[in-house]
């Protein structure tokens, strides 16, 4: 009986041996396989005391610093030459740009200049009162100017442009609701958010996504039960959304109107946190969050790779309990 058992326990140890060495292979090939592809940029305070904005190499799985400056809410330009972000810091407050090619950083404009701008449309001024949370939210390059959510807790996205040494403000969308994401395509010139607010009677899901040709009316895009704490992304070309339904991923369609299983992703005291597909829209890259124990500290990352037509996925990097993201792009 017992060389039986310790017989059966080698079998079992052996298999998940094979497995989980052709689960390595799987994604060793698969990161391989990745080409052609920008670095993953992330801003964090390291709980060692280090900070700023860096970029992680996928195929090798390192990382080196590009600025000593936090860029929280980045995000890449179209071309990948430069990101935007938010300085939130004594030093500087307000949006600023980093070129991809020297790391250079350039000012675009101070918060208290956007202060100037908001007040010609109404708008509540934001105080600055220390690092930490910004309310100036996901800074985007938009046309020949810059986009962002206006406030926390809010789903004001605010267009601006500099003509002849002078900042112009535009309104693109004003609603009551929060708002977790947005993309703009220019022409026409529409706007897809991702909203809180349930748009359809008797449906109390979340993550509701909502076309909009701007200063016309809203069309629902998508109703789903996407988790509430996920972002959602699109291709580059907007005809297509990729989300988190716990505990699948998913790509809908927008032109044939069917969803595609992805892959799935269990959460057992996690959250998912971010996704953004690849440029050429082959890969998604998203993070978990382990929420820490009795909301003690702030959640410890992983970051994921998925092939979004064969389903493999790969672990690239858990960071270490205490690091701080303040914003990732791929």
């Amino acid at each position: 009986m017992r060389r039986t058992i310790i017989k059966a326990c080698a079998i079992l140890i052996g298999i998940l041996c094979m497995f989980y060495m052709y689960k390595g292979y799987v994604g060793y090939q698969m990161v391989k396989g990745i080409v052609d592809q920008p670095p993953i940029v992330f801003s964090v305070r390291f709980k060692n005391g280090d900070r700023g904005t860096f970029k992680y190499n996928i195929k090798n799985r390192k990382y080196e610093r590009i600025s000593d400056y936090i860029f929280q809410e980045l995000s890449y330009s179209d071309d990948y030459e430069k990101i935007i972000g938010v300085i939130w810091e004594d030093r500087f407050q307000g949006l600023a740009e980093l070129d991809m090619e020297d790391y250079t950083l350039r000012p675009i404009i101070s918060l208290k200049d956007l202060n100037k701008c908001v007040k010609e449309v109404n708008l509540k001024e934001i105080e600055y009162d220390g690092p930490g949370v910004t309310q100036l939210r996901m800074p985007k390059y938009y046309k020949d100017g810059y986009t962002f959510f206006w406030g926390y807790y809010s789903t004001v996205i605010c267009y601006i442009r500099e003509e002849e040494g002078k900042w112009n403000i535009r309104i693109l969308n004003n609603t009551d609701s929060t708002g977790h994401n947005y993309f703009l395509k220019k022409e026409p010139e529409t706007l897809f958010l991702e909203t809180e607010k349930p748009f359809v009677e008797n449906k109390t899901e979340t993550g509701i996504i909502i076309k909009k040709t701007i200063d016309k009316d809203d069309e629902i895009v998508l109703v789903d039960g996407t988790d509430e704490n996920a972002f959602i992304d699109m291709s580059d070309d907007m005809t297509k959304i990729v989300y988190y339904s716990e505990p699948k991923i998913y790509m809908y369609n927008l032109e044939t109107d069917k969803n595609n299983y992805i892959s799935s992703q269990y959460l057992i005291w996690q959250h998912m946190l971010y996704l953004k597909l690849s440029s050429d829209g082959r890969y998604l890259f998203y993070t978990v969050g382990d929420i820490p124990f009795f909301w003690s500290d702030y959640y410890r990352m992983n970051f994921f790779i998925v092939d979004t037509k064969t389903g493999n996925k790969v672990n690239l990097n858990r960071w270490e309990k205490g690091d701080r993201f303040y914003g990732i792009d791929w």
